[in-house]
């Protein structure tokens, strides 16, 4: 059974850690593409921030993702995990914040057959400039379990990126959302360090 619920992290993990190119590994930083930075991590020479505090545990990318994820275990409940992550492509195509999160949430953890609520959607200011923070829940059915979803879509250059967090619980076992904390401590510390290719064109 535990290893069934390690498999389950995993795959989770996959499925969040972005719209899409990054495939989970042990939790071990690529050397290559990270470099520390005082308390600050910088990726690729691309973006800095400070990563949350152990036990969050980073998760390795292959050197040429633009995203980062972090997963914390936990023993309260199984299954028990929280998981942040920032991705440079999140689900979705339009630049609208409202439609990209309803194009988000129809392909967000799909292969783990969770059923998302509509979300609650608050305005917002990150990275400079103008965001959207969509909470919602979603649950499995068939094995009981249910997720705690918040993202917060923000803009590089007219792009949309979004920071992810979601705490997994059994249906029965109540969220403890103090790990949400540390998910506004990351992007309250995220900084871009030069222009995307994007904003070169």
């Amino acid at each position: 059974m535990k290893c069934r619920w390690i498999h389950l992290g995993w795959l989770v993990l996959a499925l969040l850690v972005l719209g899409g190119c990054a495939l989970p590994a042990p939790p071990a930083p690529h050397q290559s593409a990270l470099r520390a930075d005082g308390e600050a991590l910088v990726w690729q020479d691309e973006f800095r921030f400070v990563p949350p505090p152990a036990p969050w545990q980073l998760i390795d990318l292959n050197e040429d993702d633009y995203s980062v994820a972090y997963m914390k275990l936990c023993r309260e409940s199984s299954p028990c995990q929280s998981t942040l992550a920032y991705a440079e492509e999140p689900f979705g195509y339009s630049l609208d914040f409202v439609e990209r999160q309803e194009e988000f949430f129809r392909r967000f953890l799909w292969a783990s057959r969770v059923v998302f609520a509509p979300a609650r959607l608050e305005k917002t200011e990150v990275l400079g400039g103008e965001g959207l923070i969509a909470i919602t829940e979603g649950v499995e059915p068939v094995l009981g379990h249910k997720v705690h979803a918040k993202v917060v879509f923000a803009r590089r250059g007219e792009r949309v990126v979004g920071f992810y967090f979601t705490q997994w619980r059994s249906a029965e076992a109540a969220y403890d959302l103090r790990d949400e904390q540390d998910f506004l401590n990351f992007i309250e510390s995220f900084r871009y360090l030069r222009p995307s290719f994007y904003e070169l064109l």
